[in-house]
């Protein structure tokens, strides 16, 4: 390999182009952490830090340099995807298993405690289905939607709700 024909593609990249490179790096960094305080944004320009200098440092020219930035923010990516769901709060889960249940409430007879409980154990398995086999938090949102929507139409043909609320007469209400 020719060392001056490896060394010129680097003298022939800007320092303003690293700095971009870099700048995009800290930002895919910094997603998920939008309010970082002062130690996290070291620790995150440390890591990027790293990351273009050794796509730097390893690439036989321009080209591969970019190759290699890209494929470590794609790793960046696919790492991210691979956590989201650590990300997601329980009590998003639990927002989500209670609409399940009230969407099976209006339109599955049940009645009593049993039934009641019955209808949480099947929203939670419903909703664990879901949340272990879609890859990230878009997809389990759009899957959860997707699927309470077509209970929906399913059930639509109905006029009535299967547990309608019972209509209860005032206490103080007088027939005149």
């Amino acid at each position: 390999m020719d060392t001056t024909t490896a060394s010129n593609w680097r003298d022939q990249l800007h320092p303003e182009t690293r700095q971009l490179l870099l700048n995009d790096i800290m930002t895919k960094l910094k997603i998920g952490h939008p309010l970082c305080d002062y130690d996290e944004d070291l620790e995150f320009q440390k890591i990027a830090h790293s990351i273009e200098q050794k796509s730097y440092g390893g690439a036989t020219n321009q080209a591969d340099y970019f190759d290699e930035i890209a494929s470590r923010l794609l790793l960046l990516e696919k790492a991210r995807e691979r956590e989201w769901r650590s990300q997601l709060r329980p009590d998003s889960r639990q927002r989500i298993v209670n609409k399940i249940r009230e969407t099976l409430r209006r339109h599955l007879p049940v009645s009593g405690p049993e039934g009641s409980q019955e209808l949480w154990k099947i929203a939670r398995r419903f909703e664990e289905k879901i949340f272990a086999a879609v890859s990230s938090q878009t997809d389990y949102l759009r899957k959860i939607s997707l699927e309470m929507l077509t209970m929906e139409t399913i059930y639509q043909g109905r006029h009535e709700p299967a547990n309608p609320e019972p209509e209860q007469e005032p206490k103080n209400a007088r027939m005149d």
